[in-house]
């Protein structure tokens, strides 16, 4: 009878123990929130017509590429931007780039470090 106690015992503390752990991994899988941010380099751009307007090319971490509307003085290769994303799926890629903050500019050397 003691020893049934024992196992029952050791039983309950086992399954706790693995669905406290559980918990911790499915809280860091990927868990990104509803906006979140995401650090980018610009890596190219373009002129849209004759107009003032130019489309701003990012790249993360990742090697993901990303673009934006922006202005001439955001088309500068190696501008560092901190990018709001909202979370629109499971899928990273079908993300949206909500805003950009300005964080510095990169130089070659560091571009090189920074991408993949």
């Amino acid at each position: 009878m003691k020893t049934t106690k024992i196992a029952i015992i050791a039983t309950i503390i086992t399954i706790i123990i693995m669905l406290s752990c559980a918990s911790l991994v499915s809280a860091e899988a990927e868990d990104r929130g509803e906006f979140y941010p995401k650090l980018a380099v610009v890596t190219g751009y373009e002129r849209i017509g004759d107009t003032d307007e130019w489309v701003i090319y990012l790249t993360d971490r990742d090697g993901q590429v990303w673009s934006f509307y922006g202005e001439a003085e955001d088309a500068h290769i190696g501008i560092l931007f901190n990018m709001l994303m909202w979370n629109m799926s499971e899928v990273e890629e079908e993300d949206e780039l909500i805003e950009v903050y300005y964080e510095g500019r990169l130089t070659p050397t560091e571009m090189t470090k920074f991408l993949p």
